[in-house]
């Protein structure tokens, strides 16, 4: 599909390419962690002032993108957590080794990890460190492997719960979240990226309300493409266009409505600072329409709330702002039943990306969601 780029809907693919290049190469760095491996090279140099810098440079720059190419995290459970039936059932979510920590952890059994990880094939899979509340020798792991990021669950659950598949399967899942952003996104100390993030979730889920809290918090540029459709549908030119070019490649409406997203995340706003998207894509076709742009999500926010309080909500507002709540309620009752047809093809496309799909729970208080989100998109 093409991409319609700038004021003038440039046709040319080579002229878009010439007028995007410096966002398109910078998306490549991004993806490849270029800066980031650059960076601590520099870092390490500084540190060492090797006399031979193509020798040094060639000697550690594996070790350097090893960082970024695989990822290692470590947890902390409360005390008396049964971290065998933990690590068995997140062996069954992750394709990654899990590594229950216990006292002793020398170096030396450390260093008998690393060798029997190289023995079967896996010194560059993803590796998870389980333990109980001080019994993960950090200091220790670091010397043998690295460390992406330590998490802390002690304060989320509680020590005298009872482990079970129902309160284990979130928390696989998280972790596999977790590395999977990190795999995306290192969070490196020096090296920041504008955010890319699509908020979705079913009709009165509260996904409007919670991407306006979300741009506020983060500094973000909310980008509701059904305010865009509207401005667009409004200026008639800018729409006519739109669509003569749309009826001359036999474009759907799905694609129409691509291009005029990209149009609006390639403006300067959107790049400098990121977006939160929300309001498209609805359908699978959305979703392949919208993956084959330009500029695309990284995350995914996912809103799972019940279907009959978002019911509720909805009714309460056409009520409140509008007189015709029948013709309205038949309306919301189409919107309700659309979502239902298309929802799972959509997840199921939006899996397929090169993107993270963060769950949450959408029923509980405005407050509690967005401390969720953030959580999950690890910025608290």
């Amino acid at each position: 599909m093409e991409v319609l780029a700038s004021n003038s809907f440039l046709r040319d693919v080579n002229v878009f390419h010439t007028a995007y290049y410096p966002t398109e190469l910078m998306l490549y760095f991004e993806k490849h962690h270029i800066f980031e491996i650059l960076f601590d090279l520099m870092i390490m140099l500084d540190q060492k002032r090797p006399d031979n810098v193509q020798e040094f440079i060639a000697g550690n720059i594996n070790k350097v993108a090893d960082k970024y190419r695989k990822i290692n995290i470590s947890v902390e459970f409360p005390l008396n957590y049964d971290l065998k039936k933990i690590a068995k059932v997140c062996s069954r979510v992750h394709q990654s080794p899990i590594i229950a920590m216990q006292k002793p952890a020398s170096r030396k059994r450390l260093k008998k990890l690393a060798e029997q990880l190289k023995q079967f094939g896996l010194e560059r899979a993803n590796l998870i460190f389980f333990g109980t509340k001080g019994e993960i020798p950090e200091k220790q792991i670091s010397e043998e492997f690295h460390l992406n990021r330590l998490i802390d669950i002690t304060k989320s659950l509680k020590a005298e719960q009872h482990p079970n598949i129902q309160t284990i399967l979130p928390i696989a899942v998280d972790f596999k979240n977790t590395i999977k952003q990190l795999s995306s996104i290192p969070g490196h100390k020096q090296i920041k990226y504008v955010e890319r993030i699509l908020m979705t979730g079913r009709p009165g889920s509260g996904k409007h309300l919670q991407a306006r809290l979300l741009a506020n918090r983060l500094d973000l540029i909310l980008v509701s493409v059904n305010d865009l459709i509207k401005r667009a549908r409004s200026d008639r030119n800018f729409f006519k266009k739109t669509l003569e070019i749309g009826l001359g490649d036999n474009v759907h409406t799905s694609e129409l409505i691509a291009t005029v997203v990209q149009k609006r995340l390639l403006e300067p706003d959107c790049l400098q600072f990121g977006w939160v998207l929300v309001d498209y894509p609805n359908t699978a076709e959305d979703v392949e329409n919208l993956y084959h742009l330009l500029i695309v999500p990284q995350r995914v926010v996912h809103l799972h709330t019940d279907a009959r309080l978002c019911w509720k909500r909805k009714r309460n507002h056409i009520l409140k702002n509008n007189s015709q709540s029948e013709m309205k309620g038949a309306m919301l009752r189409a919107e309700f039943d659309y979502f239902d047809i298309h929802h799972l093809a959509m997840m199921a496309a939006l899996e397929k990306q090169a993107c993270v799909v963060v769950d949450i729970n959408g029923n509980n208080s405005t407050e509690g969601v967005h401390e969720d989100i953030l959580i999950k998109l690890m910025k608290i």
